[in-house]
């Protein structure tokens, strides 16, 4: 059977958040709307709290804040008539394009994000522990032999397969001063991600372990769309695997140069970024050059809308 044809929406996670991201897509009254349910949720005026520059550091709010406005802009494009063929979301973004997709209810996630960002306190600090990525051509057979070189003397591991040109490195300090070395030798770059934590990877374990009740009681539903998880990079709306995805999504490599691989099988003929700047596109574009990239960072950026399909949940008719 031939999938439907139609545009992929990406959504953005921890590197894709900016504050006020969201305050755009506020002039809109389905984007508004969203954002009051969250407002409910959460107990106080969440886009004035993610405004505030006070509060940048605050993984809560930065994590909360990419998660709805991908919601929000979703629900947004969607109610003017984009019909995705296919959604997925790199990190916490995950997040967010299940309850596009209708996989999950938003105010569970907005609770379960918030957990999950408070959770991080057991994680290794960022001046221990953290990210980074190594760019260029052969990124992933360069980052597999800096894991290799590193050994047994700490962790590392690859947290990411982002794109042909970028693989994601997670590891204690001294352990990516140590790949840093193996990376140039081989003529390519590591990059520090600044305040990122060792997401993807076995320094998650102890937050992953107590996450796990709160994963276990989210509510899930068949998606009206299919969702590509970032720990199989493979399209389904079956809620089982989409449930058993998210429990390895702390602590297994993100593999979103599948999931750009499989946005295009899925039917995906362009890919909207809902976000402030672009992250997502970029990647996609180095594994699909000729797959047109649109980024929406406000209501009033031109969408794809010519391929009909299902009333997705959020929207409203127009």
């Amino acid at each position: 059977m031939t999938a439907p044809r139609g545009p992929a929406v990406v959504l953005p996670g921890e590197e894709g958040s900016r504050p006020g991201m969201v305050d755009p897509w506020l002039a809109d009254p389905v984007a508004a709307a969203t954002v009051s349910e969250v407002d409910a949720v959460v107990g106080r005026d969440v886009a004035a709290w993610w405004r505030d520059p006070a509060t940048a550091p605050d993984p809560v709010a930065a994590h909360l804040e990419v998660v709805v406005t991908g919601v929000a802009g979703f629900r947004s494009l969607t109610a003017r008539g984009l019909f995705p063929a296919v959604v997925a979301g790199h990190g916490v973004g995950e997040f967010a394009a299940l309850v596009a997709a209708g996989a999950l209810e938003l105010d569970q996630v907005v609770e379960l994000v918030h957990w999950r960002a408070e959770l991080l306190c057991l994680a290794p600090r960022p001046s221990c522990a953290g990210l980074a990525a190594v760019l260029g051509p052969g990124a992933e057979q360069v980052a597999r032999a800096a894991v290799a070189a590193v050994g047994d003397d700490g962790p590392l591991c690859v947290a990411a397969l982002d794109a042909p040109q970028r693989t994601v490195l997670s590891g204690g300090r001294t352990e990516l001063a140590r790949a840093a070395e193996v990376v140039r030798e081989a003529g390519l770059e590591l990059v520090r991600l600044p305040g990122r934590a060792p997401c993807h990877g076995p320094l998650m374990e102890p937050v992953a372990a107590h996450l796990a009740t709160a994963l276990a009681d989210l509510d899930w539903s068949a998606p009206l769309v299919p969702v590509v998880p970032n720990a199989d990079g493979e399209p389904t709306r079956d809620p089982g695997r989409l449930r058993s995805a998210l429990r390895r999504h702390l602590t297994a490599p993100v593999l979103w140069e599948a999931t750009s691989r499989a946005l295009a099988g899925a039917g995906a003929t362009s890919v909207v970024e809902i976000g402030a700047v672009p992250v997502l596109g970029p990647l996609v574009a180095q594994v699909h050059p000729h797959l047109p990239v649109h980024l929406a960072a406000g209501p009033g950026t031109p969408v794809p809308t010519a391929v009909p399909g299902p009333a997705l949940a959020g929207s409203v008719p127009t």
